[in-house]
């Protein structure tokens, strides 16, 4: 049924083409187009969204087949050239002696301690000190003094003592050295308290002596009775100087103090395994007999225990 009512109800909101201005138009059409772009854009941008793999680092660039993958090895330099080393020290070769001395060393090179101790035992005159564990090649350290000694009195008027603690080691360095330095014409006798009267004639015709601190006590006590032998020594090599915190301590110091006051240009060169206090007695020898107040030269190496000296 017909309804004046609804019919204005109806006619009451003209359409938008009706009844309304140019400006309000604009405004509704704006505002119902929206949506439908809004739902077309997320459309389209849907559809185009495609995957990217993540960007190659360019540590690691991916080859075709036709390209081999090829590993560089590290470079390497040859050293062939440089000196050997051991233990931070340049390790010296006996070809550097004379071709006479080369016999006495029979190895390629001298230890870390030898070729340290090289230049100031065989290329000066100075008296010198080492403390260095046992079994590090001290000996070698006294057979190059011997070989300085050599090469500089080339006359052969000299005398080299060697004093050791027991007459068990002189034994054995008389042995060796009597074969080593046979070829150099330098002839070693044993003077200890086994040493018959006879037998100092060998003593005399010898250019090596080795001996003990209480033999040698005895002869510079007499010194003036030996003055001719004593006035020949110029070299004196004391093995185990640690005895000098011994009771036998006393005898060393008397022997090497009456050698420095003879007055004869005597060197000395004293090793130990056990002293640690080397500068005392480096500083006790002297630089050398003209140079009383400097210290000897001194070179330690390795660990020593402790032992008290203090020179009169």
């Amino acid at each position: 049924m017909y309804s004046p009512s609804a019919q204005a109800t109806t006619s009451s909101s003209p359409p938008l083409h009706q009844n309304s201005s140019p400006t309000t138009r604009i405004s509704l059409r704006r505002t119902s187009n929206y949506p439908a772009q809004s739902i077309k854009y997320e459309q389209d941008h849907h559809e185009t969204k495609k995957y990217e793999a993540p960007p190659q680092t360019p540590q690691r660039q991916i080859m075709g087949p036709t390209e081999p993958i090829v590993r560089k090895t590290p470079h390497t330099f040859s050293l062939g050239h440089a000196p050997p080393m051991a233990h931070g020290i340049q390790l010296i070769s006996p070809h550097e002696l004379p071709d006479r001395f080369r016999q006495v060393f029979p190895y390629e090179l001298f230890n870390a301690a030898q070729s340290k101790c090289f230049a100031p035992i065989y290329k000066s005159n100075d008296n010198v000190v080492v403390s260095a564990p046992t079994g590090s090649g001290k000996t070698a350290l006294l057979e190059l003094a011997i070989c300085k000694l050599v090469e500089a009195h080339r006359s052969g008027e000299f005398k080299i003592v060697y004093q050791a603690p027991t007459k068990s080691l002189c034994s054995e360095r008389m042995r060796d050295w009597t074969k080593k330095f046979s070829h150099l014409n330098l002839p070693c006798a044993e003077l200890t308290g086994d040493t018959s009267q006879s037998e100092m004639n060998k003593v005399r015709n010898a250019s090596i002596i080795v001996t003990t601190p209480e033999k040698w006590d005895s002869i510079t006590r007499k010194w003036k009775d030996y003055v001719k032998l004593l006035e020949l020594v110029k070299l004196f090599l004391i093995d185990e100087v640690h005895i000098l915190k011994d009771t036998r301590g006393a005898t060393l110091e008397a022997v090497v103090s009456r050698m420095k006051s003879i007055g004869t240009n005597v060197r000395f060169v004293v090793l130990s395994a056990t002293v640690p206090n080397s500068e005392d007695i480096a500083l006790w020898l002297g630089r050398d007999h003209t140079n009383k107040h400097i210290p000897a030269h001194r070179e330690t190496f390795g660990e020593v225990r402790k032992c008290s000296f203090v020179p009169y």
